[in-house]
This record gives structure tokens, C-alpha cells and sequence, in this order.
């Protein structure tokens, strides 16, 4: 096709002019910004050929003729014969999404443009801004501008709706914004004041007008400031920008989601979900699941263009029509309030209705009852009458159900849904337990505040009561009770303290326990004055700040007080004598002394003297020196030195700064900020290092020198395992520590072996055995031998042996062994406290005890917790381990007495070691020393006692049987 030119076969002329009962179809613009092109065309060939990518139809005012726009901007074409409502149906089948787009109002003035992320070009002075309070959604806003006359533009800014009735033209263009501010933006032109030319005008042929509707439309986008309006207007439809994402819910949980809407999961296993609409609805441009109604769809591929007066084109039209003669009616359905029931209740019927139908339509109604989720299992109970009004449930399980009905009759439809969920049996109740943490706290002066918290009190539902009590406390002091888990204690006085706990669970039942504050008085330490001894100062520089703010006193200074000592008789100018800084002014060469004095809050005292030296004005950087350069051979017998001494200033050096600037590796320097360093970690090669002196005024230089280490020999390392070591069980980590060992350049390789005549029990841990410390674990008594071989550069090695020799623990006679009705698997950090408190409540008697776990353990085939513990006198005067024997005569008898003291159920207690009668220990003894195992329990001493004193006797006798056989023989 030609620009300007007509084809030459032409539209059937009883195609000029549409029926007059056919409304006009709304019209959406699509079209990217750029200069518009007409053409007359009737090729019918030429239709279908733009057909396949169109990208604006404009219905021009006035006429039943509509222009077309192209995307690639090659060509246009407007259709003058053509029926215009044929046209429109065969776009309206074309592109289902015109029919989920807001109307846009048409006049004899403007067309309807949309532009997201945009604002009016004059921001807030564009016009007259009036708000749409009760315009929610987008075609609200858009509607309430179109009844306006007074409107030219809707816009929507973060979902609230305003009209504008615009100052000029100018002012209202659309100007593309950036930033999230403007995401939710949206401006809808309706109509525009002053326009030359709009969208949708008479366009004639003359080449004049079209050039000047160019012009205007491209002084649209001549602004910089537009230029990225007009290269992104409509990058989405209004449906798009508008439509809100899908609601996050969570599977399961009852109205998560909106009406005609559901939770689906994300993934099979997963709970949390995304809210979609039902099978049947479709989300509109407001974001509400609607029913989708059924409408006849027809592709074109590519699309063509009908002539009315043509069989194809009478037929589609007649069948468009009659496919929306009988729209659904919306039913309103109820399933009834959510029902709730407990087990062992589990039958239930729930009941739907629905509204009647309007006058004429028919009221039968259909009902379906469908199960949308149930608890997790294959049970999920009995469903009865499914396809009546009525739904009887039973065998329900503990969980949630929702079920969903939806009901017909004719043409309308309506569902609904309703959770029904089953609740466990009532549980039995136990009383709760009353913990206070800490239940015994000592604090001292300053420290005046402290908390008791009884959160940590436990029950099998819920505590709903806590309620404290003073059951002693100093006079003078008052405390603010309330019934919550913690009582906070503020500006405490020193004294004992004592406070009760009762809780309460949900069911009534009580329980309660005691806590002690101790407080203690501070000790009030005199200060100390501190405001540096020396201050050198030079010259033209006559004033100076001396500083007392370096004195401290553990309660705080009250006062400052400077003076001039007598010793001094020049004069000064002195400020902030009675503050922690004095400042002197109008200073002399020479030499002054001041004196400082301050006091505490207790009237306690201290001074100070510092001396001020005021020099004449004579300053020249200092000159470093670094020393020779030094040669040295491997192996050293010690660091190599780094002298800066000789370095010089005509007042003072105050700092010193050495560093390595190259070497074969870092190496490591001592007393880097001093005039003499140290350096070791050489390996052979050439070290360069900078010496930086700095004197008073700040003044430096810098001075090097170089350290070159060679090797003539390799001497073999030096292995070093630690010596031989003694220790005493229990220990859950043992080290040998190999680092002492040694060589003129350096260690690479550690290697830990095991002797042949070693123990074999125990393992390394952490690789160590590769490293200069062997780790080890799971030790027994016994003597063990590791040795040590150390590897350096050139792979010469040397080793050495170390012993060590593990004893049984020193307090073996004294500990005591508990096995407890607990798993150790389910054994928390907190039942292992709360049970060693308990064991020091029950052996508390005349003096305080304290109870020091030696070792957690399980059985190994009951997998019930063991402890092993120590029990000692926490008293200055009579302090030490009870004996075991005493310990576990003392615990039995509390035991008997009431065996609920503990938490838990204790299933056996016993002393480690067994100490019975002499002579049964001596046979046990000699067992132990002949088998080598360790001392084990009474029950198994007295197991092994029976055994041997049966062994004895059994020997006796045949022994007897066997001298007097022969004689009996005789």
C-alpha cells in the first residue's frame, strides 16, 4: 500500500452505514506515542495483512468511520465503507481483554487516554483538583469524570481517586514519572481543554493539516521532560496496573481468602499458599472473583475483515448477538455460621439456603456438598445426603474441615462455605510447678536492683496467676507486688530478703516456692589525683590547659581545687581553679608547680603536683638512625636486635615506630614503639626495616636498615612432646602440648603417635594429632606413651616421648551415682539444673551444701539419665566434701520419707565406690587388682563378694572330698 493512495478495489457500497440499533462500542487506546499516518484503503487483502498487528482503532467524531494506526509506523489505513459494528465485533473476538478495560467516554471534543506512572505537567497547579471519596476502583474514577462536564482528567494516585479540571492544555499533558512514589499512579485524559487537534478529528488528506497535526502532536513530546512520557504511554493496560497480586493465605486455616476464592498450596508438603479464584471465576480489574460468563470466542489467524452483505459476515453477527440474550443470575447462598464441636462429640448437620430467585424464574434448587479440606490421614469421616439441602456429618477426627456447596436453578448459580472444626478430649489436669530464678542472689552495693522472675514455673496447660508475698525484708524498704512472672526489685537497702511465690494454673490447682536477696554494703575508697606529673611546652606558645580529669574515685569526685605551689614565684594568669581543668595564660620561660586537690563524695582527699616547663622557642626534626645493616647465620641463639638509639633531636624523641618494608616472609616484631626491637621468625634471605622517629613538635624522619640471614648448615629440629604429666579423672579433654619444640628456621610438620606399650583406650579429636597439641578424649586410668616427631624445611626430623598417667578421680570415695526415670535423649539443660537445686534443698540440714556434678550419663541399655555428683560444705568454718557414705544415707532417708521431693522418679542411688565391712573389700580389692577394672557399686560388690566367698567354699569341699575319698574307700 501507498502512503496517500487508494487501492482500486473497493467495499460494497451496502456496506456504507450501520444498523441504528447498535450502540457504540468503547473504544481502548493502545497506541505507543508517535506520529500518526492515514490512508484510505479498501483491499481487503490490505485489511487482514494489518490486522495481524494492530496497534490503535480510533473512532473518528461524527461519522461511523474509525481510524487505524500501525505499531511499526510503516502505514495506516482508515476504513470509510465498512459497517462499523461488524468491525467492532470482530475486535471484541480478536482481543478478549477489551472487555475487562473500563469504558471510556466518548464526545464531540476529546478520546479517552491512559497513562500510568504518570502526573499532570503542572503537578498541583495544573487545575482544579476535587476528591472522589466514594470512587474506589478504577472505573469509579474514570465514570465519576465522564458525568462531569467540568472533567477533563481522572486521576488515581495510591487507589485515591481524583477529577481535574484543567487551567490550559499545557498544564494537564501527562509527564512520565519514576520512583516507587509513582508506581500506583494513573492519569485518564477524558477531555482536554483548548486542543488544536485531538485523536479521533476529522483527518483529511490535505498534506497541510496532517503536518500540522504532526506538529502539535510531536510539540507533545518535544520536551525533555516528555520525552519519556511519549516513549512509554500505555506499556501495560489499565487492567494490568490496576489488578491487585494474589493474597498470601495459609492452607487449612478458615477465611483466609476473599468470596469465589481458595488457598492453594504451593507445593504438596507446603502449608502457606496463594489465594486463586474458584473453577468458574475470574478476577476483574478490581481484584473481585467473578463468575465467567459464557461468551463465544473465535481466533483470527490472521483476522479478517467481513463484509456485512456477506453470508459469514450476517451469520457472526446474528450469533455474537444471541450469545448475550441469557446472562447467569448470581445467587446469594449461605452454609450456615462455622460450627465448632469437642470430641467425643463427632456428628453434626449442617444446612444451606439460598435467596428465591426474581418474580418468573424458577425456584427448584439443586444442591452440591463438596469437601475442600479435611485433617491430615486417610479417616476423614462420613458424609450423608450430599445432593440435598441438608449435609449429616460423622465419624469426625480432631482438625479442620471446610466444605463448600453450590447451588443451581436454571440459570443461576451460587455457592458458599463453611468450616467445621473438631476439637481434642478435655485433658486431666496436674498442678503446676513454682520456680523462681535465680532463688538465692547476693548483690552488693552500688548495685541496688535486681529481678526475680518466676517465668521459668512450669504446668501442662498454662499458669494464669502469679502472686508474690514479702515474708521478710528490711525496715525502711518498700517493694510494689503485682501478679506477674517477675518481681522487679529497685534502690535496695542492705538487709536480707525473702519473698514467696504462689502460681496457679488455668484449672485452680496451686503450687509455690521461696527466693532469698541478699544486700551487702559498698567500701568507699579515698580517689586518687591524677593531672600527669610533666607538661613541656614551647615558646611563642604561652598558655596551656592542665588536665585533672584523669583523677578517679570509685564513687565519683565531688570537687576539683587547683593551686600554685609557694615553691613558685612567677606570674600566671589561672582560669577553672575549682573545675577538673585549669587553664594558665601570660607564661615565662622557666619552671612551674601546681598542685591539685580533690574530693570524694565521702569528704575523702587526694593531691597531686604536676610541674610545667615553659622553653624558649627551638624546634629541628629529629634524625633517625637505624643502625649498621646486619649479617647473621642460622641458627640464631636468640632475636636479632634492632638498636635506634643513636637516633637524636635537640629536645626530645616522644615516639618510635619500627617496620619490616621486605623480606622473604613477615616477620615478627617486639617492641616496635621503642628505640629498641626485636625481631624473630627469620627464614634465610634479605629483611628491610624503617625506623620513624617523631620529637615533640610532631617533627619526624625515617631512617632503614637491612637484616640478611643465611644458612650454611641445616641443624635438626628439636621434638619437645611436654614431658611426662599426672591427672586425675574425671577430665573430658586432655592436651600434650608440643609447641615448645624448636628449629634454627622452622617447624612444618607435627606428628602424634601412640607407643606399642601405650593404652589403647581413648581418641584424638580435631586431627591434632598433626599439630603441635595432641587433643585427646575417653581416657581410663591407666599410663599412656605419645611420641612427637617434628619435620622442619629440608625434611630433617627429630622425636620424643612423653607419658602420661591418668588417675581415678581424688574424690571417688565421696561421689555419689542417681539414676533418674528420665531419657537422656529428653533430657534438657533446665531438668538438670532444677534437679541439682532440688538434691541441695533435700541434703540442706544444719549448714548450707552444695552439689558439684561430676558427670552426666545414660544407661547403656535403658538410656535412663545417670549423674555422678559431690556434695561439700559451702560454710567458711567447716568447709570440705561429706563423706559418700553420709551423703547417701542422709538422701535415702529424704527419699523415703516422700519420694515426690524430686521432679523426677529416682530409680536407684548408690556411692561409686562400695564401702562395706574389711573383709569383703579386701576380697573385692584383690579382684579389682587381678581383672584391672575399675571400682564399681555395692550391688555389684556384693554380687562379687557372694561369688567368691561361694567359689571358696566350693573349692574346700571338693578339696575335703578328695583327701578323705581313699580312706572311705578302705
Amino acid at each position: 500500500m501507498v502512503e496517500g493512495g487508494e487501492t482500486d478495489q473497493k467495499f460494497s457500497a451496502g456496506a456504507s452505514s450501520a444498523p441504528s440499533n447498535i450502540a457504540p462500542v468503547p473504544v481502548l487506546t493502545y497506541q505507543l506515542l508517535r506520529s500518526p499516518c492515514i490512508f484510505s484503503g479498501d483491499n481487503q487483502e490490505d485489511v487482514n495483512q494489518w490486522l495481524k498487528d494492530f496497534d490503535r482503532i480510533q473512532l473518528e467524531k461524527g461519522s461511523n468511520r474509525f481510524s487505524v494506526f500501525s505499531a511499526n509506523n510503516m502505514w495506516c489505513l482508515k476504513v470509510k465503507t465498512i459497517s462499523f459494528h461488524i468491525f467492532c465485533i470482530l475486535l471484541m473476538g480478536f482481543s478478549a481483554a477489551l472487555s475487562d478495560l473500563h469504558p471510556a467516554c466518548i464526545d464531540s471534543s476529546s478520546t479517552s487516554n491512559i497513562y500510568p506512572q504518570s502526573t499532570p505537567y503542572g503537578n498541583l497547579s495544573a487545575g482544579t483538583y476535587k476528591k472522589i471519596s466514594d470512587a474506589v476502583t478504577f472505573s469509579d474514577c474514570v465514570q465519576a469524570c465522564c458525568e462531569d462536564n467540568n472533567c477533563n482528567i481522572a486521576f488515581l494516585f495510591h487507589a485515591v481517586c481524583y477529577t481535574i479540571r484543567c487551567h490550559s492544555y499545557k498544564q494537564c499533558k501527562p509527564l512520565k514519572r519514576k520512583g516507587k512514589k509513582f508506581q500506583n499512579s494513573l492519569m485518564v485524559i477524558v477531555r482536554m481543554p483548548g486542543e488544536k487537534y485531538v485523536f479521533g478529528s476529522d483527518f483529511a488528506d490535505d498534506d497541510n493539516e496532517k503536518s500540522l497535526f504532526q506538529e502539535d502532536y510531536g510539540d507533545f513530546v518535544a520536551d525533555d521532560d516528555l520525552k519519556e512520557t511519549g516513549q512509554s504511554l500505555l506499556d501495560a493496560s489499565a487492567a494490568e496496573f490496576f489488578t491487585p497480586p494474589p493474597k498470601a493465605c495459609l492452607y487449612g486455616v478458615p477465611n483466609e481468602c476473599l468470596q469465589h476464592e481458595e488457598c492453594v498450596p504451593k507445593n504438596n508438603r507446603a502449608r502457606s499458599g496463594i489465594c486463586h479464584c474458584e473453577e468458574g471465576y475470574e478476577r476483574d480489574i478490581q481484584g473481585i472473583c467473578k463468575r465467567r460468563h459464557a461468551i463465544t470466542s473465535f481466533s483470527v489467524s490472521p483476522p479478517t475483515v467481513l463484509n456485512q452483505a456477506s453470508p459469514l459476515g450476517k451469520n457472526l453477527t446474528e450469533k455474537l448477538l444471541s450469545t448475550t440474550s441469557s446472562p447467569f443470575h448470581q445467587l446469594v447462598v449461605s452454609a450456615g455460621d462455622n460450627v465448632t464441636l469437642q470430641l467425643p462429640e463427632n456428628e453434626v448437620t449442617l444446612s444451606a439456603y439460598a435467596l428465591k430467585q426474581p418474580e418468573g424464574k424458577s425456584e427448584n434448587y439443586k444442591y452440591e456438598w463438596t469437601l475442600i479440606s479435611h485433617p491430615e490421614g486417610d479417616e476423614t469421616g462420613t458424609m450423608q445426603d450430599q445432593n440435598t439441602k441438608n449435609l449429616k456429618l460423622s465419624k469426625l477426627r480432631a482438625g479442620l474441615y471446610t466444605f463448600k456447596v453450590s447451588v443451581t436453578s436454571g440459570n443461576a448459580f451460587g455457592e458458599a462455605m463453611v468450616n467445621v472444626t473438631v476439637l481434642p478430649p478435655e485433658r486431666e489436669n496436674k498442678p503446676p510447678v513454682a520456680i523462681i530464678q535465680p532463688s538465692n542472689v547476693t548483690i552488693k552495693l552500688p548495685n541496688k536492683d535486681t529481678v526475680l522472675d518466676g517465668s521459668f514455673s512450669t504446668d501442662d496447660d498454662k499458669i494464669v496467676r502469679y502472686q508474690w508475698e514479702v515474708l521478710e525484708m528490711p525496715i525502711g524498704y518498700t517493694v510494689n507486688l503485682n501478679e506477674t512472672p517477675t518481681l522487679q526489685l529497685k534502690n535496695l537497702i542492705p538487709g536480707l530478703y525473702r519473698f514467696k511465690l504462689n502460681v496457679t494454673d488455668s484449672k485452680g490447682a496451686w503450687n509455690f516456692t521461696f527466693a532469698n536477696v541478699t544486700v551487702q554494703k559498698e567500701t568507699d575508697y579515698p580517689p586518687t589525683a591524677n593531672a600527669k606529673s610533666e607538661v613541656v611546652i614551647y615558646l611563642p606558645q604561652n598558655e596551656v590547659t592542665l588536665n585533672g580529669n584523669l583523677s578517679t574515685d570509685d564513687k565519683g569526685i565531688k570537687s576539683w581545687e587547683w593551686k600554685k605551689s609557694p615553691d613558685t614565684d612567677k606570674a600566671v594568669d589561672m582560669e577553672g581553679t575549682n573545675g577538673p581543668y585549669l587553664h594558665l595564660s601570660q607564661l615565662e620561660v622557666g619552671v612551674y608547680k601546681f598542685i591539685l586537690k580533690v574530693t570524694d563524695t565521702a569528704d575523702q582527699t587526694s593531691t597531686t603536683e604536676v610541674h610545667l616547663f615553659v622553653k624558649p622557642e627551638s624546634n629541628t626534626p629529629p634524625v633517625a638512625n637505624a643502625g649498621k645493616d646486619q649479617k647473621i647465620t642460622l641458627p640464631l641463639q636468640g632475636p636479632v636486635i634492632l638498636n635506634g638509639t643513636a637516633s637524636k633531636d635537640n629536645i626530645k624523641i616522644t615516639q618510635w615506630k619500627w617496620e619490616q618494608i621486605s623480606g622473604p616472609k613477615p616477620a615478627v616484631l617486639v617492641d616496635a614503639n621503642t628505640a629498641v626491637a626485636e625481631i624473630t621468625g627469620l627464614i634465610p634471605g634479605v629483611y628491610q626495616f624503617l625506623l620513624t622517629v617523631y620529637d615533640e613538635k610532631n617533627a619526624h624522619s625515617s631512617a632503614t636498615v637491612n637484616v640478611t640471614v643465611i644458612q650454611t648448615e641445616n641443624l635438626a629440629p628439636r621434638a619437645n612432646a611436654g614431658g611426662d604429666k599426672t591427672i586425675f579423672l574425671p577430665c573430658d579433654v586432655i592436651v600434650m602440648n608440643g609447641s615448645l619444640s624448636s628449629d634454627d628456621v622452622g617447624i612444618v610438620k607435627y606428628q602424634w603417635t601412640r607407643d606399642p606399650a601405650s593404652l589403647a583406650a581413648g581418641s584424638i579429636i580435631e586431627n591434632s594429632d598433626e599439630t603441635s597439641v595432641l587433643k585427646l578424649t575417653g581416657l581410663v586410668s591407666g599410663r599412656y606413651l605419645f611420641r612427637l616427631t617434628v619435620f622442619d624445611l629440608q625434611g630433617a626430623s627429630s622425636s620424643d616421648t612423653a607419658s602420661l598417667i591418668v588417675k581415678p578421680p581424688k574424690d571417688i570415695i565421696d561421689q555419689i551415682e542417681i539414676v533418674v526415670n528420665a531419657d537422656i535423649k529428653s533430657f534438657t539443660q533446665e531438668q538438670e539444673d532444677t534437679l541439682l537445686r532440688q538434691l541441695e534443698i533435700l541434703l540442706h540440714e544444719a549448714e548450707p551444701v552444695k552439689v558439684n556434678l561430676m558427670k552426666l550419663d545414660s544407661d547403656r541399655h535403658t538410656r535412663r539419665v545417670v549423674l555422678v555428683f559431690t556434695v561439700e560444705r559451702t560454710s567458711s568454718l567447716n568447709g570440705g566434701l561429706i563423706p559418700g557414705v553420709d551423703v547417701l544415707s542422709r538422701l535415702k532417708k529424704k527419699l523415703r520419707t516422700d519420694s515426690s521431693l524430686l521432679d523426677v522418679q529416682v530409680l536407684s542411688v548408690d556411692t561409686v565406690v562400695c564401702q562395706n565391712n574389711a573383709l569383703d573389700m579386701v576380697f573385692v580389692t584383690l579382684i579389682q587388682n587381678i581383672v584391672s577394672v575399675k571400682p564399681f557399686g555395692c550391688k555389684i560388690f556384693f554380687d562379687t563378694t557372694l561369688a567368691i566367698k561361694r567359689a571358696i567354699a566350693t573349692g574346700a569341699f571338693c578339696m575335703l572330698l578328695l583327701c578323705h575319698l581313699p580312706l572311705w574307700w578302705h
